[in-house]
């Protein structure tokens, strides 16, 4: 993978239920969820993207949901202070669903923050499957 792990908000290691969709709150990553807060410290005028990369269903129906969003804070624990960077959102969907038929895929947004830390918060109806998402410092060129 192309990716460092401090780049590496979820890791696609464990498949996602609806046990396992809290996101994190510490930057030393979860066991069970492959989760982890990122210390941005910021990210600068071009922003950064974040890329979320799902995994094909074996049951790829429409009741299957996925609600996916970048959420950032100056409290580590995000306890307070919490804002939503940007959403995953596919064939224009609003709020960041993304449904089973839609999968697998690749969805790229981008954003910028002057917050300390981030992390992904991904909310399913059901067995999703495999959730990675990354951030790049390299978002889009510019011409």
């Amino acid at each position: 993978m192309p990716f460092d792990a401090n780049l590496i908000l979820m890791d696609g290691s464990v498949i996602t239920t609806v046990d396992l969709d809290t996101p994190a709150t510490s930057t030393t990553r979860d066991a069970t969820t492959g989760a982890v807060v990122l210390d941005l410290e910021g990210s600068g005028a071009r922003g950064l993207a974040a890329v979320l990369i799902l995994s094909e269903l074996a049951d790829a129906a429409d009741a299957y949901t996925l609600t996916a969003f970048i959420e950032g804070s100056d409290v580590l624990a995000f306890t307070s202070d919490i804002h939503r960077l940007c959403s995953f959102d596919l064939l224009g969907t609003a709020g960041g669903v993304i449904v089973g038929s839609e999968t697998p895929c690749t969805v790229v947004a981008r954003f910028a923050t002057n917050e300390r830390y981030i992390r992904i918060n991904a909310t399913v109806s059901n067995t999703f499957g495999y959730i990675t998402a990354l951030i790049s410092p390299y978002p889009f060129i510019l011409l």
